[in-house]
């Protein structure tokens, strides 16, 4: 039972200490493949903790059951004389309420987030639809993108299959060809980084734990991340001032990008803009990320070398 409460421990202290280190250590953008790698190891190291502090309670609880005053004297030796005072059994049945609680609680999680995941497929897919009758019969812009009569300058992608990107015709007329290329680079960055996937899942968890700032950070942050990651994606095939160029000629007034859509100019133009013109420096974010993916890899590390090597902190005193 040690196990799990370090692994409880670890979750707790994700959700208090990883947001505000997190985001100081990927605000500069300058490594933003780094910065997303460490807010997604972060923010699925908690469910998983969850999942596995659950299932060690339940596989301990079983094992120990009749014994719970030696179960709890393993791990909480202040408690060995309320477990043998005769409400063992009352003691037990209640941990293993809780216990069965908690995974009902992590499997409504899951389950929510499943759902939330289907939903956006289903609207993502009725988006490509709809788009994809509105160009009917009509021409195709470069890379077969889809062109579609509407008022203002909107670029951008529909993952699904096959993968749509949609150009309106304000839009094609804004750009000149180098722009328009380093704009479809954009695109095809996201749906070739699976971007859209990665948001959907970090956006249903953020939805369904609304209150922890691990998860709804972290949600914003990935989103602002993978923007710049597919920036450099098109700087690096057309230059950092065609892509600026382009930033700029579709950043005037329009409605927001359509949801699980991922547009050129949807998110951040400003700061994406000076971080292009002006780099950061690679080598501090890549310190600082660096040391965070580090620092939340040693807390399962750690448990896990104690599982391997059967160490005393890990295993169940014997029962008999």
């Amino acid at each position: 039972m040690s196990t799990a409460v370090c692994l409880l421990a670890y979750s707790m202290v994700l959700l208090v200490i990883a947001p505000p280190v997190l985001s100081k250590a990927s605000a500069s953008g300058a490594a933003p493949r780094l910065g997303i790698t460490v807010w997604v190891v972060a923010m699925a190291s908690v469910p998983a903790a969850w999942l596995g502090a659950v299932t060690l309670f339940g596989v301990d609880l079983t094992l120990a059951w009749g014994h719970i005053d030696r179960l709890l004297s393993d791990c909480f030796a202040a408690l060995r004389t309320l477990a043998m005072g005769g409400y063992g059994g009352f003691l037990q049945a209640g941990l293993a309420i809780l216990t069965a609680l908690t995974a009902v609680a992590l499997a409504t999680v899951a389950v929510r987030i499943g759902a939330a995941l289907r939903r956006g497929r289903i609207h993502t897919r009725r988006h490509a639809e709809a788009a994809q009758l509105a160009a009917r019969g009509g021409p195709r812009g470069p890379g077969g993108a889809l062109i579609v009569d509407a008022p203002h300058r909107i670029v951008y992608c529909l993952a699904g299959r096959p993968s749509t990107i949609v150009i309106t015709r304000p839009a094609l007329s804004a750009l000149d060809d180098p722009q328009l290329a380093a704009v479809l680079a954009h695109e095809q960055a996201h749906l070739s980084g699976r971007h859209h996937q990665l948001l959907a899942f970090t956006a249903a968890l953020a939805k369904v734990l609304p209150g922890m700032a691990l998860f709804t950070q972290g949600s914003a942050e990935i989103a602002r991340l993978a923007e710049m990651c597919a920036d450099d994606v098109a700087a690096r095939r057309h230059s950092g001032d065609t892509v600026v160029g382009a930033l700029l000629a579709l950043a005037l007034p329009s409605p927001p990008t359509p949801a699980l859509a991922l547009g050129a100019a949807g998110l951040g133009v400003a700061e994406r803009v000076e971080r292009l013109l002006v780099p950061p420096n690679p080598t501090r974010a890549w310190l600082y990320q660096g040391a965070a993916l580090g620092a939340l890899l040693i807390g399962p590390l750690t448990i896990g070398a104690l599982v391997v090597t059967r160490s005393p902190l890990c295993i169940t005193a014997a029962l008999g």
